[in-house]
């Protein structure tokens, strides 16, 4: 509140505002006097620097059979259900495309049998127009030779 009392105290002329107005005035200087308390400004906490990454080899002893020997039970676990949760995800994957690839062989089919049945329906209604049409002349030609 230091800034408030500095603008109160140098650039405001008290002596031409009315007596209510200056009876508040010095309230409010007695307030901010009264309650003087110093804080620290707030700071920000310091960033430790990330470390870079050391890049040693990691010496894993070799048996004379070939297989690897160290790490804990724990390491071993966690790569064996990572191989796991890998095969089973590639078979999820594999099962999904397999069901997508049916689904649009099925809708591709559903699609054939609809047109064909459509071209079907059309070329029975132009077969049965062309009888109706060569009925026709054939009964104009009837009227004409009677």
């Amino acid at each position: 509140m230091h800034p408030v009392r500095i603008l109160l105290t140098q650039h405001v002329p008290v002596n031409e505002h009315p007596e209510q107005m200056q009876e508040w005035y010095h309230r409010a200087l007695k307030e901010l006097e009264n309650k003087v308390k110093r804080y620290t400004p707030l700071i920000c906490e310091k960033k430790k620097p990330v470390p870079l990454k050391q890049y040693t080899p990691k010496i894993v002893k070799v048996l004379e059979f070939g297989r690897k020997q160290g790490g804990s039970k724990k390491e071993q676990e966690r790569k064996q259900l990572i191989q796991t949760h890998k095969r089973e995800l590639k078979g999820a994957i594999r099962e999904i495309r397999k069901d997508n690839q049916f689904l649009a062989r099925m809708q591709l089919s559903e699609i054939m049998e609809r047109d064909s049945a459509r071209k079907r329906k059309v070329k029975e209604l132009l077969g049965s127009l062309a009888t109706q049409e060569g009925e026709w002349k054939a009964m104009k030609r009837k009227k004409g030779k009677n």
